[in-house]
């Protein structure tokens, strides 16, 4: 009796532990690769905690992106100060990361990140 009470006790607290990771929201990280004639090269690393990611946003209210770099099989389209990255069928997988680049003359500027399932979006979003 001793043992079952203890196993379960031990699936119950690994349970309350896992779920906060299960609903975690995706993650991004920006950091500077680089920089040559007045503009900055971004990396933005996006981490999938629990959904796939088909999709990410870049906004960038400074307007400040001269370029980008999608990671192969994606696709990526700027225009003003927006930035999307989209795939079908190579989506960022729960626990994996994938890199974007963003050239730009604000290395310093904020950029607002929000990801997407394929129909929908993930979490709430986030600011770099």
């Amino acid at each position: 009796m001793k043992r079952s009470l203890w196993t379960l006790t031990t699936l119950v607290v690994v349970a309350l532990v896992a779920l906060p990771v299960l609903a975690a929201n995706p993650n991004a990280t920006k950091s500077v690769a680089g920089s040559e004639d007045g503009t900055s090269v971004l990396v933005i690393r996006v981490t999938a905690s629990s959904q796939s990611i088909y999709g990410v946003t870049i906004k960038d209210a400074s307007g400040s992106i001269t370029d980008i770099g999608a990671p192969k099989g994606w696709v990526g389209i700027s225009w003003g100060t927006d930035v999307i990255f989209r795939t079908d069928e190579k989506p960022i997988r729960a626990g994996s990361s994938l890199t974007f680049k963003v050239h730009t003359t604000n290395e310093d500027g904020e950029l607002s990140i929000s990801f997407r399932d394929k129909d929908s979006p993930i979490g709430s979003g986030k600011t770099l």
